[in-house]
């Protein structure tokens, strides 16, 4: 029931998204997270709904041979300087490792917001003034900073891979561009709370779990196409083993990713790539696709975009 509920969740989004792009008028443009790992520092524009949905495969994790599943996140700046949003995997189909048969399942559902602490103002020297980049509302080489932090409100019954499930999640984001090589930056700091069963599952253990990531991106061929590259280290506290059983004392994923987005107008912009894993508990392998999309009607009047 709760695995049908997700998935009525989803369909209701995706069939908003697709009325609401029969509107007339000037469309707002997307500020996409995904599909890197890495969040952007920037927001979406204010008073309007931007959702992010795709398709993830992954290959080899410590605890699942094989998963495949979709995420959908949707967001809504209510200030210039404050975004809420809601994230989840609907739906999810997994193998675990050892297991012949797959399950279906669903991923947790987190709540959150992000506050941007400091953007740099429009007349600063710095502004880079025609900047077509992913993250379109990045235009200075000062970072802009942000602050966010993520809750779980609902646990999912899927397995989970590499990175494991967080109760909640702090972080401090950051994001620019760097004219002289004509690079946009995102780089983000990563704190999270992670609960399991002890290893003789007489009580719950909780561990901190700490992550960085850096992605790249700039034009390729034409300004609506871009690539990302993009790494991230993140330990694991509650992993103890590889996926072929091989113990080890201290577990760290560290990855590698890959993707192409192309901005087909300005409020919706399509994705796709595949990352890699460098450690030995690490997911060896994971395939994306997705898109993101900016309703072209505000959720409320007034204001600006």
């Amino acid at each position: 029931m709760r695995d049908f509920m997700c998935q009525r969740v989803c369909g209701a989004a995706l069939c908003c998204a697709a009325v609401a792009s029969c509107a007339v008028g000037q469309a707002p443009t997307a500020n996409p997270a995904r599909p890197t790992v890495t969040n952007p520092a920037t927001l979406p524009p204010v008073g309007y709904l931007q959702l992010e949905q795709g398709y993830l495969g992954s290959f080899d994790s410590p605890a699942t041979d094989s998963q495949h599943g979709v995420n959908l996140v949707a967001k809504t700046a209510v200030l210039p300087r404050l975004m809420l949003e809601v994230q989840m995997q609907p739906w999810a189909r997994s193998r675990e490792v050892g297991e012949s048969a797959s399950e279906d399942g669903f991923g947790d559902v987190l709540l959150g917001g992000q506050a941007i602490l400091y953007n740099a103002p429009e007349s600063s020297d710095n502004v880079v003034k025609d900047d077509v980049h992913r993250h379109a509302y990045v235009r200075s080489a000062t970072p802009t900073i942000a602050l966010a932090y993520l809750g779980r409100v609902h646990s999912g019954t899927t397995s989970d891979i590499d990175l494991g499930s967080q109760s909640q999640t702090a972080l401090i984001l950051l994001s620019g561009h760097a004219p002289g090589i004509d690079v946009h930056y995102d780089s983000n700091l990563i704190v999270s709370g992670q609960s399991g069963d002890s290893v003789d599952g007489s009580h719950t253990i909780r561990r901190a779990q700490f992550g960085e990531t850096l992605s790249i991106d700039r034009e390729l061929l034409t300004e609506n196409l871009q690539f990302s590259l993009e790494v991230y280290h993140f330990s694991q506290p509650l992993v103890h083993a590889t996926s072929g059983g091989q113990t080890v004392a201290r577990a760290n994923l560290l990855d590698g990713l890959f993707a192409l987005s192309y901005s087909v107008r300005p409020n919706l912009v399509l994705d796709g790539g595949f990352a890699h894993g460098f450690t030995s508990t690490s997911t060896r392998w994971q395939s994306f696709a997705g898109f993101t999309y900016v309703l072209p009607k505000r959720l409320w009047p007034g204001g600006k975009s």
